[in-house]
């Protein structure tokens, strides 16, 4: 028997809504994206709106945008990111056809940070700034760092939260997909 999704009755609601309800629905959507002004509401968002492989999944399709937008081979980002060569395929074709959203977050998108090294180690022939600079960069870089881990084993909360109320809601949903239904047990006796 294979596995049972819950949720499957909800898929076809969707067809059920008029395009002016849609268009709603995607302009909540995006406007929610467009109000977030710092990777720490984003984080937020994203941990409240989104599974942990939905956002794994979003994450390795920004990932695999970024490569080809960059000239990489499909080869070489299958390998890199354990991917299908239809994912790759997909992601391209978007670009291709209308990926000016893809090409504009890419050029702006930063770079994780990494605590500041120098060259030679702050102390004798150092000025106070170049201390401050780079005790300041090992700060945010920490920050950040310790932000992302937090997300993550926010998403795993929420993952094993998912999965207990899976495990919980599966029996009322197996009768019928459209309308759950207690299952009752039934009392038995054993006769004499």
């Amino acid at each position: 028997m294979g596995k049972f999704n819950y949720f499957s009755y909800k898929e076809k609601r969707l067809e059920k809504f008029s395009g002016n309800e849609l268009e709603d629905l995607v302009f909540d959507l995006i406007n929610a994206f467009a109000l977030v002004n710092n990777p720490t509401s984003a984080a937020l968002l994203v941990q409240d709106l989104l599974t942990e492989k939905e956002v794994y999944n979003l994450a390795k399709r920004l990932r695999i945008a970024k490569l080809l937008l960059a000239g990489t081979k499909q080869e070489d980002i299958i390998k890199d990111l354990h991917c299908s060569f239809g994912t790759v395929v997909k992601v391209r074709q978007w670009i291709n056809g209308a990926g000016k959203g893809f090409a504009h977050v890419m050029s702006r998108l930063p770079k994780q940070r990494e605590a500041y090294r120098p060259h030679k180690i702050p102390g004798v022939g150092y000025g106070l700034p170049q201390i401050l600079y780079t005790a300041a960069s090992a700060g945010l870089a920490y920050k950040e760092k310790a932000q992302l881990t937090s997300l993550i084993s926010g998403m795993h909360d929420k993952s094993a939260g998912d999965e207990a109320l899976r495990e919980t809601l599966t029996p009322l949903y197996k009768k019928s997909p459209n309308k759950p239904q207690i299952i009752k047990k039934s009392s038995s006796s054993k006769p004499h």
